[in-house]
C-alpha cells in the first residue's frame, strides 16, 4: 500500500528530510494542495520566481503570516508598497550601510576573541545571533541593554506556526517597546533609522504610527533572523566540508561566493505566502481566487531544472542566481547588509578559528518558514 505524500514543515522531523521532501514536491507534486491548512505550495524554481515577480496575481496582503501584524512592506502590494519602499531606501542608504563595515568587523572580532579565550561555545548564541543583533540594533537605534529582549522575541517568531495559538505572543511586546523608543526619538532625535523614519515624508505626509511600528518590526526581525541563520548554517556547512573551509582559509577572496552558496543551499527563509487574486492554472491544477499560495524558496533553490547537482554544497558554484533573498518587488532590502555581515563573519571566524569543530550534531529548530539551528556547539583552538 502506497503511503500518501505529505508536506508538513511543522513536523519535528521535517528539517532533517527537507531536501528529500522538496524533491518529491518538485517532481511529483509541483502544485501541492495542503487540505489541512487550506493552502497551495509551489516548489519549482521557475514557478516560485514567476509568482514572486507578479504581485497582481500573487498578493502579499491578507496572508496567514500577516495575522496580528501592523502594516509593513512584506504584507503590502503596489502602489503603497512602492511608495514606502522608496522612502525606506532614502533612510537605509547604501552609504549608511557601507559605513557600518568597520563597526561590524570590530564587533565580530570582539565576539571571536571571547570564543577563542573560552575555547568552546554555542556559535549560534555567542556569535551568529549576537553579531546581526548588535548591528541592526545600532542601525535602528535600539539601546544595547534592550537588544536581548528583541532577540528573544525574534527566536519565538522563528518557531511560530501561524495556524496555531501563540504560547507567548511577541507582537504586542515588540510594538510596545518600539512605541516607547519612537517617543524617545521624537523628543531627542539621533542619527539612526528611527529618527530618519519619523522625519521622512511621502507627498508631504509623514508615516503614521502604525506604519512606523511596521517598519521597525520588519527591520529588527529581518535584520536578526536572516543573518544569524546565514552565519550559523554556513558555519555548520563549512565544518562538514573541511576541504572547502580550507580553501577559504587559504583564499578569503572566495568568501563572498561561499556566502551565496550558503544562502542557496540552506536558505535562512524557506517559504513565504501569497494570496491568489484570480483563478490560476499551473501544471494542470486550478488554484481558486482567494486561496493562499506558499512560495518555497528552499525547494526552488535545490531545483535541478535550474542548478547543476543542487544537492552538492559548492563554494565555487557559478551562475548562482538563488532566490534566498526573495525576488521582484519584495526582494530583501537588507540583502547588501546581510551579505556584508556574512562575509565579515566568515572572514573573522576563519582567520582566528580555522579549525573549529562541531561538538555533536546540531539540532534544527522546528519552523514552518525558517531553516535555523537551535544551537551550534563548537570547540575551537585559536590561531595565534
Amino acid at each position: 500500500m502506497d503511503v500518501p505524500f505529505v508536506f508538513d514543515a511543522s513536523d519535528p522531523d521535517f528539517a532533517d528530510r527537507a531536501y528529500e521532501i522538496y524533491r518529491g514536491l518538485r517532481d511529483e507534486h509541483p502544485v501541492y494542495h495542503d487540505e489541512r491548512r487550506g493552502c497551495w505550495v509551489l516548489s519549482r524554481y521557475d514557478d516560485v520566481r514567476d509568482a514572486a515577480a507578479d504581485p497582481v496575481k500573487f498578493s502579499s496582503e491578507g496572508t496567514s503570516i500577516s495575522m496580528g501584524l501592523l502594516p509593513m512592506l512584506q504584507q503590502l502590494d503596489p502602489p503603497r508598497h512602492d511608495e514606502l519602499r522608496e522612502l525606506m531606501w532614502r533612510a537605509f542608504t547604501p552609504r549608511r550601510v557601507a559605513g557600518l563595515e568597520p563597526k561590524i568587523r570590530r564587533i565580530a572580532r570582539a565576539l571571536i576573541d571571547d570564543i577563542a579565550e573560552a575555547g568552546a561555545c554555542d556559535l549560534m548564541q555567542d556569535f551568529a545571533s549576537q553579531l546581526p543583533s548588535r548591528v541592526i540594533g545600532e542601525l535602528i537605534g535600539i539601546p544595547k541593554e534592550r537588544l536581548g529582549a528583541f532577540l528573544e522575541w525574534t527566536e519565538v517568531l522563528i518557531r511560530a506556526d501561524p495556524h496555531k495559538e501563540w504560547e507567548t505572543n511577541p507582537f504586542p511586546l515588540i510594538y510596545g517597546e518600539f512605541a516607547k523608543l519612537l517617543d524617545e526619538r521624537r523628543s531627542e532625535p539621533r542619527d539612526d533609522l528611527m529618527s530618519a523614519l519619523i522625519e521622512a515624508e511621502i507627498d508631504g505626509q509623514r508615516l503614521t504610527q502604525e506604519e512606523l511600528l511596521g517598519f521597525c518590526f520588519l527591520l529588527v526581525v529581518g535584520g536578526n533572523d536572516t543573518t544569524m541563520n546565514l552565519i550559523a548554517n554556513g558555519a555548520v556547512l563549512l565544518a562538514r566540508h573541511p576541504e572547502q573551509r580550507a580553501a577559504l582559509v587559504r583564499d578569503p577572496s572566495l568568501i563572498p561566493k561561499a556566502v551565496e552558496e550558503v544562502l542557496r543551499y540552506d536558505s535562512p527563509t524557506q517559504a513565504l505566502p501569497r494570496i491568489a487574486t484570480c483563478a490560476l492554472e499551473i501544471h494542470g491544477f486550478t488554484i481558486p481566487t482567494g486561496d493562499e499560495v506558499s512560495l518555497v524558496w528552499g525547494a526552488a533553490n535545490h531545483d535541478e531544472r535550474r542548478f547543476s547537482d543542487p544537492e552538492r554544497f559548492d563554494i565555487q558554484r557559478e551562475d548562482n542566481r538563488h532566490l534566498a533573498l526573495g525576488h521582484g518587488a519584495h526582494f530583501c532590502m537588507g540583502a547588501n547588509l546581510a551579505r556584508m555581515e556574512g562575509r565579515i563573519a566568515f572572514e573573522e571566524l576563519l582567520a582566528r578559528l580555522p579549525d573549529y569543530e562541531l561538538v555533536g550534531e546540531p539540532q534544527w529548530q522546528t519552523s514552518r518558514w525558517a531553516r535555523a539551528y537551535q544551537s551550534v556547539p563548537i570547540e575551537a583552538a585559536a590561531r595565534v
